[in-house]
């Protein structure tokens, strides 16, 4: 191998150092390798950042996860996620079926709920909420909504009101809300669920 070969190989590699895992960033593959593990504005500087966090002395170790853990990839949210979230709860509501309504939360959610006074931690608690609330046929209707988006979390808290039936009168009844979802394992669910009538 001539000096020029040399040379020109002492180039390639240093062009392409190996990159840091990615976590945290959405829409990226973080098996990707190359360009495809760069943000777009690290192109404009030589490449020389990673998309996440500082690189570290070691650039073969993660950006921000602990030594061993598998890098997290943010799925992707959106505000027309979350108003699909709150319809698949509505609509769970509609069946009647406690057991429908519960599987909209995870199993370790809370539910601090509208006409209880008892926090709800698990399934079973917050089926039976269901049990007696579904009674009165409740269905809701976002009036104002703020919503924020989080690494596999979105929180939306506003302002509802519940239709509901009782014996042969039917209220309509405003309640603050708060519903914190959690994509797990490719799947979004409830994981805090906080619902209180309006102040008189």
């Amino acid at each position: 191998m001539n000096i020029l070969s040399v040379e020109r190989s002492a180039v390639n590699k240093a062009s392409t150092p190996s990159r840091p895992r990615i976590s945290g960033t959405r829409f990226i593959d973080p098996t990707a390798s190359g360009e495809g593990r760069l943000s777009l504005s690290a192109s404009f500087r030589g490449h020389a950042h990673a998309v996440t966090g500082a690189p570290r002395g070691d650039l073969d170790a993660g950006i921000d996860t602990p030594p061993g853990e598998t890098c997290v990839v943010c799925a992707p949210a959106t505000m027309r996620l979350a108003e699909e979230l709150f319809e698949r709860w509505n609509d769970a509501l509609k069946t009647g079926d406690p057991d429908k309504v519960t599987a909209c939360y995870a199993e370790d959610a809370v539910l601090l709920p509208t006409v209880s006074n008892v926090p709800r931690t698990n399934h079973a608690e917050i089926r039976d909420y269901f049990v007696h609330f579904l009674a009165k046929k409740p269905q809701g209707t976002i009036n104002q909504r703020n919503v924020k988006f989080g690494c596999n979390k979105i929180t939306d808290a506003g302002i509802y009101t519940f239709r509901v039936v009782d014996g042969d009168q039917v209220m309509e009844v405003p309640a603050r809300y708060t519903f914190v979802y959690e994509n797990r394992n490719g799947k979004w669910l409830i994981v805090h669920h906080h619902s209180s009538k309006m102040p008189a």
